[in-house]
């Protein structure tokens, strides 16, 4: 990988270089032959004067399925979406992006100069699950992500590795004071903002290795509130004019067109309510005592500073902001700084282009668990919920004929908490707020750990505990699969009211016939382009080819979008809190085992014949038993 210390990692890319840039005449003949935007897109003000699409592809969910996520990119090229925007912190999906855009333009005969890319940089995010690369085997194998390679060829721990950390160190590891020193800023638990010189540099040069695009139109800077951290003002714009001088001479090389900022902190802040905190609680301090959140970013002081970087003829023309019925505060707010404008009339009323961060299957700019679309919904909850507990109950039971042997075995046995997926899920059951928390938590914290612990075990048994590990490993997969359905069950059910109350609200939108054609319609109303996770071709499907409002043939009238904005029974504001509410923490040390451990305190005993569930309540609610309307579900 390359970072500012240089080559850290000799990888080669596989990417074939994209020649070209954005052009007004490119982007024009793009919607003027697209049948879905030729009405439906938005023009920039001067100097840019590009013709963007109404919709465009946040490729940020591309690492869950590569292959279906390339193929829904090249379906939009081919139909006309013109914009396409790159998480900078996602290197290794850059060059997959690149390859899938280069064969679309060759096979198509279309030109570069037709397609706005979009960067957004400067927060480095620690991946999810590290372990495997920085835990050393007494063997000479690891397990990778379920599959066994030498440690020899493992990634090599750099000084300072690229925009995602491979290995070496972890920013949840390191204090403020370690950040500090790196030229980081801590933006949340496990990311950092990289705003400075040195690390945008590292940035451009990654994305050129990986992508090689030959330049970049619009660099979008995240994580653009940690710098007002309470210094003298005087040291903040100098670090921001810095910043943008170092921008405006990437313009002038010709590797950069425009750029501007991405962040939730431009418009006033969403008024959040949520259950108060008990007062025995077992949460971390930060969740008892908030912070503040940031000030908002006054666009004034941004414009006046590149001004100074870059004279009359600036080239910070753009804004990203999430926007949905949710975070609709940008149509409906006046800004703290300027009462007679909100944050949409004042870009427009400055010349600047805004891009919106959307509601499909994306999370929004601020990671909260909001997703404007249908889940499946249960036909028959009673038996769902009937399975769910037998799966639990014979996975403890399971646990039990294994139980005595481990604690009693080499200390080289993996550790407990590692292996017994049940016994962990019904300790930490109660931080599952909802679906989002609970698949963050099986696919990068549990799974991974299990799948592991689950080899080595194997490796080191007999054949008749090599089969114990085949029946629980299915058991696992049935038990958090079921759980995975009931959560699902309940945002089905949320997300069913939403679109009743949204029907209530707005009956221009009432008649597309799905909730994601609504939130989408809506946010085009908030920004001038709205950016989506079209990773799946049905979804761009959904939002075009079968959304009646395609080709701007939906108009929805203004006293009805406001009415949507002031209204909190479209909003997922207060549905879930931004954090699991702590009520037991998760095992992290000791083992489920006879010797004690702050962990084991609170473990709830759970009676494997006759299992009771704190999360779930007794009784089904009623009209709950037999399938029927989702209302009754």
């Amino acid at each position: 990988m390359l970072g500012p210390q240089g080559h850290a990692d000799a990888r080669e890319t596989k990417a074939v270089p994209i020649l070209g840039r954005a052009t007004v005449t490119g982007t024009k003949y793009t919607c003027d032959r697209s049948t879905v935007f030729e009405k439906w897109r938005h023009i920039c003000s001067p100097p840019v004067g590009w013709h963007l699409s109404k919709l465009g592809c946040a490729t940020c969910k591309m690492p869950n399925d590569i292959n279906e996520a390339v193929e829904a990119l090249q379906l939009q090229i081919i139909k006309g979406c013109n914009v396409f925007e790159l998480d900078g912190s996602m290197s290794d999906v850059h060059q997959s992006i690149s390859r899938a855009f280069y064969e679309a333009l060759q096979a198509f005969e279309l030109e570069r100069e037709g397609f706005v890319v979009v960067c957004r940089c400067g927060v480095i995010k620690q991946q999810p699950f590290q372990e495997e690369l920085t835990q050393v085997e007494s063997s000479n194998t690891a397990v990778v992500r379920n599959r066994i390679v030498p440690i020899f060829e493992r990634y090599k721990a750099s000084s300072l590795p690229s925009m995602q950390l491979k290995s070496g160190f972890r920013i949840s590891e390191l204090s403020d004071d370690q950040l500090g020193r790196l030229n980081l800023r801590r933006v949340s638990k496990t990311s950092a903002a990289g705003l400075s010189p040195d690390w945008l540099e590292a940035f451009f040069t990654n994305v050129a290795y990986n992508t090689r695009i030959e330049c970049i139109d619009v660099l979008l800077l995240e994580g653009f509130h940690t710098l007002f951290d309470g210094r003298p003002e005087s040291h903040i714009d100098d670090d921001i004019v810095q910043l943008f001088a170092y921008l405006e001479n990437q313009v002038k090389l010709g590797l950069l067109q425009y750029y501007g900022i991405s962040s939730p902190y431009l418009a006033p802040h969403i008024q959040r309510n949520f259950p108060v905190l008990p007062p025995d609680a077992m949460v971390p301090e930060y969740l008892r005592n908030r912070q503040p959140l940031p000030p908002v970013i006054n666009l004034y002081r941004l414009l006046e500073l590149a001004r100074r970087a870059g004279g009359e003829n600036h080239h910070l023309r753009f804004l990203q902001y999430p926007f949905n019925l949710t975070f609709s505060q940008a149509l409906n707010k006046p800004l703290p700084y300027d009462g007679n404008h909100t944050l949409r009339s004042l870009t427009g009323a400055l010349g600047i282009t805004t891009l919106g961060y959307s509601p499909l299957e994306a999370t929004d700019l601020m990671d909260l668990p909001q997703r404007y679309h249908n889940f499946p919904m249960e036909a028959d909850l009673k038996s769902l919920r009937m399975n769910f507990f037998t799966v639990c109950e014979r996975c403890v039971l399971k646990e039990m004929e294994v139980k005595e042997s481990i604690e009693k075995g080499p200390s080289t046995l993996p550790p407990l908490e590692h292996l017994f997926v049940a016994s962990v899920y019904l300790a930490a059951q109660r931080q599952f707020t909802n679906l989002f928390f609970f698949t963050n938590w099986a696919t990068y914290y549990m799974i991974p750990r299990f799948r592991r612990a689950l080899v080595r075990f194997k490796e080191a048994s007999s054949a008749d505990l090599k089969e114990w590990c085949k029946q629980y490993e299915q058991l696992t997969n049935d038990m958090l699969r079921l759980r995975k359905r009931m959560f699902e069950h309940k945002c089905g059910k949320l997300a069913y009211n939403k679109n009743a109350a949204i029907d209530h609200v707005s009956p221009t939108l009432a008649m597309c016939p799905m909730l994601n054609q609504k939130a989408i319609n809506f946010a085009t109303y908030g920004a001038d382009t709205v950016l989506a996770g079209f990773h799946v071709s049905r979804y761009f499907h959904e939002a075009t080819e079968l959304n009646p409002a395609k080709n701007g043939e939906l108009p929805v009238p203004e006293e009805e979008i406001m009415a949507l904005c002031d209204s909190l029974e479209v909003s997922f504001a207060n549905c879930s809190p931004p954090d699991p509410y702590m009520l037991e923490p998760i095992l992290t040390e000791g083992k489920l085992s006879k010797q004690k451990s702050k962990s084991m305190e609170y473990m709830i005993k759970i009676d494997p014949h006759n299992p009771k569930f704190p999360d779930i309540p007794e009784e089904v609610e009623p009209g709950s038993e037999s399938g029927g309307s989702p209302n009754h579900a």
